[in-house]
């Protein structure tokens, strides 16, 4: 028998270490099976694979150049891949998983692969390129009847909508991620933790606070059991965001700082983040400035070094506010002025109105009449294509308390009826609509 192409390049790169059978086989296997693999009469397991790897000094990606009829081989980059995905490392998944699927593979593990890769495009921020691959997997989990990858599938799509912006779509992902967990006795508590934390993510962006902290402390049960970690951040997250909306605030930020230490541990610097930006704005809105501006300001550098270009604009934008609280007019502007530039690499509205919110702010705080009205009116023209009550609240109040200090009392009188009409109260309304995510 002719050795397999997997036994051909573990043989090419211990040959080029000069590394006898024994010492690469060591105490966890026979050089004698080692022998059997390389000749291509054995197929080493997943975690086999993984010990050889390390011992060859070859990244996964060496045994994918030409892995011929290695399930081996593709099982451990799919494994390589979602550890990665757990330790927060999205690029890696994504190269890995781009390399396997352009390779003929079986279909369970091509599905499995897709949703993967969508799911390491949802981390680093690409929803929209997430949905075809999404689409695609899920068409063949169906027909397969593959109740668990379905479920994934499922929850992943309702994660993708939500990302995008379209609450209603992501709502009925989650259902149906839901009922198909019931219905087929699937007993998963961290897939299960995972849905319903997503649920009760609606409840917080549909302005239910109570509701979202009864859903939460729901998951949250579920994925304390098994000590999913990134869901149990990603919960903690959300419990933080709404006993924000209740007034909260102790509590809300003694769940913000557990999500934060979740996330820095796991290396998740996104959703990291996303925790500072959620923990600043809620210091701003009880006028503890110095405190919001050190976490916005720490979120921005490190999302800098990633070259993230989504939520970055927020975190600038919650520095500029900061600088204006604390009537730094000068830093502010040019807070705001990198956060405008900013905002035209997001493809995320949300960004685009906390940037003209805060841009208004600041024109107004400089005189500035006729920019403040330009960039108010362009933050609300945004808000009214995403599905936030609370946005539009907070972009027409901000706009009528200048319109009252310019002396135009009764425009001022019909935006803060519009403020009060459009939400339940401004003041509660957050500047970012948080991510949820534990992709």
């Amino acid at each position: 028998m002719a050795p397999s192409p997997l036994g051909r390049r573990i043989r090419q790169a211990r040959h080029a270490l000069g590394l006898s059978l024994a010492t690469v086989a060591g105490d966890d296997f026979t050089r004698a099976f080692l022998n059997q693999i390389e000749l291509g009469r054995a197929q080493p397991s997943t975690q086999t694979l993984r010990i050889i790897a390390r011992r060859l000094q070859q990244p996964i990606d060496y045994f994918l150049e030409d892995p011929g009829d290695s399930a081996a081989a593709l099982e451990l980059a799919l494994a390589e891949a979602q550890m990665g995905l757990h330790q927060g490392n999205a690029a890696r998944a994504e190269a890995l998983m781009k390399k396997m699927l352009a390779r003929p593979i079986p279909a369970d593990l091509r599905t499995q692969a897709q949703l993967t890769l969508a799911t390491a495009r949802l981390k680093l921020g690409y929803a929209q390129d997430a949905i075809p691959l999404l689409e695609d997997a899920i068409g063949v989990a169906e027909r397969s009847q593959w109740p668990q990858l379905l479920v994934e599938l499922y929850d992943r799509m309702g994660s993708a909508h939500y990302l995008l912006r379209h609450p209603h779509a992501a709502g009925q992902w989650f259902d149906k991620a839901l009922a198909v967990y019931q219905s087929t006795g699937l007993s998963d508590p961290v897939l299960k933790a995972r849905i319903l934390g997503h649920r009760a993510n609606l409840h917080y962006v549909a302005g239910q606070p109570v509701e979202a902290i009864a859903a939460y402390e729901s998951a949250i049960g579920a994925a304390e059991q098994v000590l999913d970690m990134p869901a149990l951040a990603g919960i903690f997250e959300g419990l933080a965001m709404s006993f924000q909306q209740t007034g909260q605030y102790a509590r809300a930020l003694s769940y913000a700082q557990k999500g934060l230490r979740i996330f820095e541990s796991l290396r998740d610097v996104r959703m990291a983040g996303q925790l500072r930006l959620n923990m600043g704005d809620m210091l701003l809105q009880q006028g503890r400035v110095a405190e919001a501006e050190r976490l916005f300001g720490e979120g921005a550098e490190h999302l800098r070094r990633i070259g993230d270009h989504e939520l970055l604009p927020l975190l600038v934008v919650g520095m500029a506010e900061s600088a204006l609280e604390r009537n730094d007019l000068s830093q502010a502007a040019d807070l705001i002025e990198q956060a405008v530039d900013l905002s035209t690499r997001s493809s995320d509205p949300i960004a685009t109105v906390a940037v003209h919110r805060v841009a208004g702010r600041v024109a107004h705080a400089r005189g500035l009449r006729e920019p403040a009205h330009r960039h108010f009116e362009r933050a609300l023209e945004v808000a009214a294509t995403v599905d936030s009550p609370d946005l539009r609240a907070r972009v027409t109040y901000d706009f009528a308390r200048a319109l009252e200090a310019e002396g135009d009392a009764a425009q001022a009188a019909l935006r803060f009826r519009q403020a009060y009409e459009a939400g339940r109260g401004p003041l509660t309304a957050g500047s970012s609509v948080l991510s949820g995510l534990e992709a």
